[in-house]
């Protein structure tokens, strides 16, 4: 196969690489897009920030970079306190999201046809950042001729089945970007532009001969099987983290095949693989990857996509047998409480095998003398436990049903249950866990019960405690939850979860049906526009919509 650049910047105008709706996105539109690109930004050697929603932009902002000689820095996500961190104000950022930030320059496709270049850039340097667990962004360089390897391997090992990429996942992270812009641009298959975020979206897109590109984050919450009745991938991929076994199973019952697991980092690129067709299937090494372990069992990577000369520690413990291998946990999990060693994800994997349990995810809190919290999705045993026996009982059941697996120090004291908040790679978002715990939230915004959580769309359950800080003064002896009051709190919210508000104060469409007391139970949905910086909202009493309204600028 061609490099991607050679790709992009030598095929033929008419060359179709991305779709969008009915339209054919083309190479000589990409390469007119990088023009326009190259012609708006002012010299200098400074790197370029680049986040994308549309594969077409990002491949174009990819072949401006490389074009103007400058590194490529792609952030894993645009919240403003993580750009501040990472740098972008000093620089540029391109993108085509509507953002309040510094130095953004707002990306949209040219209508030309540029023909093909007459000479073509060979290399670019590649910034990427990892979020870790709780420490700074880490940043990861990588040449694109690592990139065009790892994408040349895949085309030798899946491409004899692979057609037209159908992917769920952000091409901001380097699953993504390989499964969904090198991948298929290099071998010519054309892709959707945008990536899916519901399930709901795949249909009529996913037909035999389809590779579908997704995460845990969705395989485990997959539909009825009805609503995919005609979902039929011809392969599968997931990344990002181990698929339990039996979401695996599911994922062929309800789409027809087994997924394809990769194993990888940003760090080393793709380790291994697998398919869980046993319960204790082992990874396979990728051909060109070696993997053993050093002396405290945590595995270890030699591999030419790594771009290093030394082994790279993949923070995994392993046990190897023959050709394949089984991770152990996570090693860099590892916190101190009461002065002993806890592994999180040992708590964890305890957890998801209680009953009432669906998934959980562990932290500890150093606001909190470092004791551990966990926030807990329920089975629907366990969400029929917590509306008989409220939060506080079932996390007494729960840390008696630990005790004969974990130490005290182990066991969670703190207890959230909803949704756990996951980026777009099934990671859980470190900031909104520990957001969960803060002592003042309850008091100023009742008690929350994250219900469903994705890119634009919220849902919270939130009970009114009398000790809301919003019922004093609204009105003596007759308390009620004000209007400015919801409105406030619908905002709150926004920036919570999403790092996001609308775009100014304006308010329209609003209307109070209901009055709010203390004690209520509501349901809070938010349905976000940034496009066009509104915040729609509801209050829910039961079936009832008690308040709703558009926050930010008028239609």
């Amino acid at each position: 196969m061609k490099t991607l650049l050679a790709t992009l910047a030598l095929a033929d105008a008419s060359t179709g690489v991305f779709q969008a709706g009915g339209n054919l996105i083309s190479a000589g539109h990409i390469r007119a897009t990088a023009n326009v690109i190259c012609d708006r930004l002012a010299p200098s050697d400074a790197p370029i920030y680049l986040y994308t929603r549309s594969a077409a932009l990002f491949a174009a902002g990819l072949l401006a970079a490389a074009r103007l000689n400058r590194t490529l820095v792609c952030p894993a996500n645009l919240r403003a306190t993580y750009l501040d961190e990472i740098g972008p104000s000093r620089s540029v950022l391109l993108t085509d999201y509507e953002i309040d930030f510094p130095n953004t320059l707002n990306l949209s496709l040219a209508s030309g046809d540029e023909g093909p270049w007459d000479a073509c850039p060979t290399d670019l340097d590649i910034l990427f950042y990892t979020s870790g667990t709780t420490e700074a962004p880490k940043p990861v360089p990588k040449k694109i001729a690592l990139l065009d390897a790892e994408a040349s391997q895949l085309e030798r090992l899946w491409g004899a089945e692979a057609g037209a990429v159908i992917t769920t996942v952000s091409h901001q992270h380097i699953y993504g970007m390989l499964f969904r812009i090198f991948w298929p641009i290099q071998s010519g298959r054309v892709s959707p532009d945008v990536a899916a975020e519901y399930w709901m979206q795949l249909s009529g897109q996913v037909v035999s001969g389809t590779t579908l590109v997704t995460s845990p984050a969705h395989l485990t919450r997959l539909p009825a099987s009805d609503s995919l009745a005609h979902v039929r991938p011809g392969l599968i991929f997931s990344s990002g983290a181990p698929l339990p076994y039996a979401a695996a199973q599911a994922t062929k019952t309800i789409l027809g095949r087994l997924p394809l697991e990769v194993l990888g980092s940003t760090e080393t690129g793709g380790i291994a693989w697998r398919k869980q067709e046993n319960e204790d299937q082992l990874w396979t090494p990728f051909p060109s990857v070696q993997v053993f372990s050093d002396q405290g069992g945590r595995l270890l990577v030699a591999s030419p996509l790594t771009g290093q000369a030394d082994p790279v520690h993949t923070g995994d413990f392993a046990d190897h047998y023959g050709d394949g291998f089984r991770l152990k946990g996570r090693a860099d999990r590892v916190v101190k409480v009461e002065g002993k060693r806890v592994s999180l994800s040992r708590v964890e994997q305890v957890l998801r095998g209680l009953s009432l349990v669906e998934d959980a995810a562990a932290i500890d809190l150093p606001a909190r003398k470092g004791r551990l919290g966990a926030i807990v999705e329920l089975s629907a045993t366990g969400e029929q436990a917590l509306t008989e026996m409220g939060a506080f009982r079932l996390s007494r059941e729960l840390r008696q049903a630990l005790t004969s697996q974990l130490e005290s120090a182990e066991s969670p004291k703190h207890w959230r249950f909803e949704t756990i908040a996951r980026n777009s790679q099934g990671k859980p978002l470190q900031s909104e866990m520990r957001a969960a715990f803060q002592d003042h939230a309850e008091v100023s915004f009742g008690r929350s019960r994250l219900k469903s959580f994705s890119t634009d769309g919220v849902t919270i359950e939130l009970e009114l405690i009398p000790a809301m800080v919003w019922f004093d003064g609204h009105f003596p002896g007759q308390p009620v939850l004000s209007g400015v009051a919801q409105i406030h709190i619908a905002a709150h919210w926004s920036q919570r979860l999403w790092q996001w508000r609308p775009s100014s104060n304006n308010l329209s469409q609003l209307k109070f049906r209901h009055i709010l007391r203390p004690g209520d139970r509501v349901l809070l949905s938010l349905d976000r526009e940034p496009r066009k910086g509104r915040l729609r909202f509801a209050f829910r009493l039961g079936h009832t919509v008690a308040s709703e309204g558009i926050i930010g600028d008028m239609a």
